[in-house]
């Protein structure tokens, strides 16, 4: 599927007003996932752009290995349920999940 700069734009918005984008480090983390997520066949953009804005917050929880599963729910007001529909939104979440049992 194919986004117009519009749709990558107001990603962009989104993940920087994003809490979890306060550094530079994060902020390129969540560009990252936005073209990641654009890219991705299986990823619903619009119905996930809180998951993918909050890919540096996700990205240091998986991490921590099995220790990041709480942090990473708690990455998505919508817990569990927002991170598994989502899980092809941002490299590395779906096999993070799938190998801590969440989904």
């Amino acid at each position: 599927m194919r986004f117009s700069t519009i749709t990558i734009t107001a990603l962009a918005g989104l993940a920087a007003a994003s809490p979890a984008a306060s550094s530079a480090q994060d902020t390129q983390m969540v560009k990252s996932a936005i073209q990641f997520a654009s890219q991705s066949q299986a990823c619903p953009v619009f119905d996930c752009a809180t998951v993918v804005a909050s890919a540096a917050c996700i990205g240091a929880s998986i991490a921590l290995g099995p220790a990041g599963v709480a942090s990473a729910l708690a990455c998505v007001a919508t817990g569990a349920s927002g991170l598994c529909g989502c899980s092809d939104c941002v490299p590395g979440l779906q096999e993070f999940l799938e190998e801590n049992d969440v989904c």
